[in-house]
């Protein structure tokens, strides 16, 4: 009898921690791009499956993968080391194209492979190479389980692979990668998404208000890089943008926030009306916090939305039941 309070008790406690501590890599979801965000933990060889929902993320589901045969974080080509950092799924292989690409050794991936963007902006600073890291089934689905088994990717076992697709959308949903995933008590994690998100509307009102010495004070001029050029090539730039005499409208929607250790990933659904622009699209910002622990911009992008991207996303099993229908009409 006592073992068995002693069970339920620790049983109760275990659900507590649960509902009560989150995870250190997710502060905000949002509908439009993050309704789904994949983390994968290597110390312990899960990917957990978290949806959008008010006031915090809900963990959907987890599952079992295998991940670089060595032990560490990635930093050059061929390491056989698994990447840690924030990263977006850009495109889908289906078994068929690699096969045909790459003959019998594209069996290795099993039923797919999806891409991701390594190495991201915050890799490229800090001189890491390689590429092609992948989450991929396998034709062997045994190698799963040995949990340090591939050359870099995420490796699930088909059937896994095939359920969490539902929940992928490209070009928007992100998996985090961490050595040991953190969870924080509830205080502390709002506490620290207000750090965030303070920097990021102070950075947001600057703009709408023109108020270009707030700004530009967002960004870090030592780190900051953009399609502009560095920060005092971009500030010359926003200078002259802020000095013109318009009343751009500029509205921001859907903001995510993501994390891994010092650097975070925020995404914003962005509208700007001017006389010159009218554009609509997602803006991505990559922040670093710097000696004094203040967050600051070190990266910003900016991907033009089409008509097309306004459909709600709804998790599907597109990506297979397409090669079903393929293989039925042949």
């Amino acid at each position: 009898m006592k073992l068995l309070t002693l069970f339920i008790g620790l049983f109760l406690y275990t659900s507590a921690f649960a509902e009560n501590f989150l995870p250190s890599a997710i502060y905000q979801l949002d509908q439009r791009f993050t309704h789904h965000v994949i983390v994968v933990e290597k110390s312990t060889h899960t990917l957990y499956l978290y949806q959008y929902a008010e006031p915090f993320p809900k963990l959907l589901k987890k599952y079992q993968i295998a991940t670089g045969k060595i032990i560490g974080n990635k930093q050059v080509q061929g390491d056989h080391k698994t990447p840690e950092g924030v990263y977006f799924f850009q495109n889908f292989h289906s078994a068929q194209e690699l096969i045909s690409r790459y003959g019998e050794t594209g069996l290795i991936y099993g039923a797919g492979a999806f891409t991701t963007n390594y190495p991201n902006v915050i890799d490229r600073m800090n001189g890491k190479t390689g590429g092609g890291i992948w989450l991929h089934s396998t034709d062997d689905d045994k190698r799963v389980s040995k949990g340090l088994d591939s050359r870099g990717c995420v490796v699930a076992v088909d059937a896994d692979l095939k359920d969490i697709s539902q929940y992928i959308d490209l070009q928007n949903t992100p998996v985090v990668i961490v050595q040991d995933l953190a969870f924080l008590s509830e205080d502390t994690w709002k506490t620290n998404k207000e750090d965030l998100m303070t920097v990021v509307q102070n950075w947001s009102t600057a703009w709408v208000n023109k108020d270009f010495e707030t700004y530009i004070n967002s960004y870090s001029p030592n780190e900051f890089t953009s399609s502009k050029g560095n920060f005092y090539a971009y500030r010359r730039y926003k200078r002259a943008v802020f000095a013109r005499n318009d009343s751009p409208i500029i509205k921001f929607r859907n903001i995510s926030a993501l994390t891994y250790k010092n650097y975070a990933v925020v995404t914003i659904e962005q509208d700007y009306t001017s006389e010159v622009i009218n554009d609509i699209g997602k803006k991505t910002l990559y922040l670093k916090k710097d000696q004094n622990y203040q967050w600051k911009i070190v990266h910003e992008g900016f991907q033009k939305l089409t008509e097309e991207a306004n459909i709600a996303f709804t998790p599907s099993m597109r990506f297979f039941d397409g090669l079903k229908k393929k293989r039925s009409s042949e």
